[in-house]
């Protein structure tokens, strides 16, 4: 089974030979730390640890498509004629949104054996402007002082999304599209999902009816922290897939959200990546659910945000090893 079939049957709960072995790019700096520290000099953590491939349309570091405003919008919104302005920027047929060797990608990703997915949104507040803690404050006035104004800007975006993407989707077949979605801290959301709901709600709907048309059936939220509260509203939106960055830290239990939600919501990552930093014991502890997650299915463990340097090598090791030892255990005996 190659990585694509293992991947998509993994998500779908089918039977997969195994789970796929995914995991966050470990930055340079850490490498650097962890050669010193008895990992063969020269590998990537891919190769060591025998990651399986995927690639992400809209990712830079794999191949980019340009969601971004162009040109790049400069000052604030502060009022009507600001956010006009705004939109122009997020023009579909602006060249330079798509790599000038993209023929040659759609080529490529004809009978390939890895994993493919589309990012098709780029966050509701930085699809605002919203940069800095002033340019969020600016946004939050506008919801309650003119939110006409934002019902008509994410309307717009929401827009140029579906016909950007369009071309991409009409000649590749994706595996998954990803939502951008960071809204909280590890405290709380900086935005109420009322509010998530009422700017959002019918904007997710119109983007994953769009996606689904096109034959992606997996759509998935990447955020971060404290976003409890908002995950509803992604449900009702038509959103199936979870990623959630610094989950633990924002107090978001993966075993909890599969009780309360149900298999059907496709789960990635949930395993407190602050353990690393500690021991084995600890490590332990974070991966307690992993097991029953595994069980159920359309769960793909993963540590809940980027190592950096203070993670020891032999650590790392060892969770990558209790995940393979999981995923070994529960395919033999797997009826």
């Amino acid at each position: 089974m190659n990585a694509r079939q293992r991947f998509l049957e993994t998500v779908r709960r089918g039977r997969p030979d195994r789970i796929p072995y995914y995991d966050w790019e470990v930055r340079e700096d850490v490498l650097e730390q962890w050669y010193e520290q008895g990992m063969p000099r020269g590998m990537t953590a891919k190769e060591y640890f025998a990651f399986d491939r995927w690639e992400v349309l809209g990712h830079h570091e794999d191949v980019p498509l340009v969601l971004d405003p162009l040109p790049r919008f400069e000052g604030e919104l502060k009022g009507g004629a600001d956010f006009e302005r705004l939109k122009r920027c997020y023009d579909p047929t602006t060249p330079g949104r798509y790599p000038d060797d993209w023929p040659a990608h759609v080529t490529r990703w004809r009978g390939r054996e890895h994993v493919l997915g589309i990012v098709v949104w780029e966050g509701f507040l930085e699809s605002l402007a919203v940069g800095d803690w002033r340019s969020l404050t600016n946004l939050l006035y506008h919801f309650h002082d003119a939110p006409d104004l934002v019902e008509d800007a994410v309307a717009h975006l929401t827009d140029f999304a579906i016909a950007t993407i369009e071309r991409a989707l009409d000649e590749v077949e994706f595996d998954f599209a990803m939502l951008y979605e960071p809204c909280a801290s590890n405290h709380a959301p900086v935005f109420s999902p009322q509010h998530l709901r009422r700017f959002m709600l019918a904007n997710y709907r119109r983007l994953t009816s769009f996606l689904r048309a096109k034959g992606i059936d997996l759509v998935i939220v990447w955020t971060q922290g404290a976003v409890g509260p908002m995950i509803p509203v992604w449900m009702e939106g038509g959103i199936n897939g979870l990623w959630v960055c610094s989950a633990a830290a924002g107090g978001v239990d993966y075993a909890e959200l599969r009780r309360r939600y149900g298999p059907d919501l496709v789960l990635l990552g949930g395993i407190d990546a602050r353990a690393l930093y500690e021991d084995r014991a600890a490590i332990d502890r974070a991966m307690a659910h992993v097991p029953a997650l595994l069980a159920q299915g359309a769960y793909i463990p993963m540590a809940d945000e980027r190592v950096r340097c203070g993670v020891l090598f032999a650590n790392y090791r060892y969770y990558r090893e209790q995940i393979r030892k999981l995923a070994e255990q529960m395919w033999r005996t797997k009826p």
